[in-house]
């Protein structure tokens, strides 16, 4: 068996507070988090790249997240957005194994953000990238 502590939780052998319970994805609050009500939203199956999900899962799990920030925005005061964030590799930041959303939930003044690090890049330099990604274009 795989040693995995979302595994555990999923499987409700370890303890987390859950938010959202459905037969494809469990979602719980973080227990570092950004700001309160920063929740995980994972696959109950054991899968640890995104890439490695079905288009089933990934559709199903993007709605349950869509369905905690919905939430989050709702019955939080002061919450005026949503950070939305998945890491798929321990080279992207991905620090637990297990593929899951951060859903988290913004103010004003919490001070979070993403930091812009690119440098525009000209058209020639864009295009040759595009043509080399190009997927059924």
């Amino acid at each position: 068996m795989i040693s995995c502590r979302f595994c555990s939780i999923a499987r409700r052998a370890e303890l987390a507070a859950v938010v959202l319970s459905t037969e494809g994805e469990i979602a719980f609050l973080d227990v570092s988090p950004v700001n309160p009500g920063h929740t995980l939203v994972i696959p109950r199956r054991h899968v640890s790249a995104y890439t490695e999900l079905t288009v089933e899962e990934i559709s199903s799990l993007a709605l349950a997240a869509q369905r905690v920030a919905t939430v989050l925005k709702e019955r939080l005061p002061d919450c005026v957005g949503i950070t939305l964030s998945l890491a798929d590799g321990e080279g992207a930041g991905q620090e637990v194994p297990h593929v899951h959303f951060h859903v988290i939930p913004r103010y004003r003044s919490d001070e979070f953000g993403w930091r812009r690090f690119g440098r525009t890049t000209d058209r020639d330099r864009l295009d040759a990238l595009a043509t080399r990604l190009r997927i059924g274009v």
